[in-house]
């Protein structure tokens, strides 16, 4: 499906046209983003400039990743699979469990949020018999992400 550039306004229309090089599109909600971002990438495309599985597209919510890739597949049909168009976390998570090996680690990890964080500090503080009043889990947990920041390795961390 060939874009048609010419319902796009001044700003919308030089984001679309402009192919060399990244591009972020900062605008509020309801202003076009998305369709800038589609009709951007189709034009790449269009022009051979860039193979699908060349492109990387990241926006910031589940729900505007699929939409993206909705009208994706819409503009270019099947090139669309071939690339990479997710959320920042999403994407991330993509490429550590391609490389998960090389840093030591199993392609089968979980990411836990900050609940599920808590709940096993809490399961293995009652474990160990460790009194969260002398040891708040908040405070273990900052210690820990410090150490993590620091890139210190759990064979490490004692020394910390």
């Amino acid at each position: 499906m060939p874009i048609d550039i010419d319902t796009l306004n001044g700003p919308q229309r030089e984001a679309v046209v402009t192919t060399e090089g990244p591009l972020l599109v900062l605008a509020g909600a309801g202003s076009g983003k998305t369709r800038v971002l589609t009709y951007r990438i189709a034009n790449i495309l269009e022009q051979n400039l860039a193979a699908p599985w060349e492109i990387l597209a990241i926006t910031f919510t589940n729900k505007a990743a699929t939409e993206m890739r909705e009208r994706l597949a819409q503009l270019v049909g099947t090139r669309s699979r071939g690339m990479w168009v997710s959320t920042f976390h999403s994407m991330c998570v993509r490429m550590l469990r391609a490389d998960a090996e090389r840093l030591g680690f199993t392609k089968n990890f979980t990411i836990y949020d900050t609940d599920d964080m808590k709940r096993l500090y809490k399961e293995i503080m009652a474990e160990l018999n460790i009194d969260p009043k002398r040891f708040p889990i908040n405070q273990l947990m900052n210690r820990i992400s410090q150490a993590k920041n620091d890139l210190v390795t759990p064979g490490n961390f004692d020394a910390h």
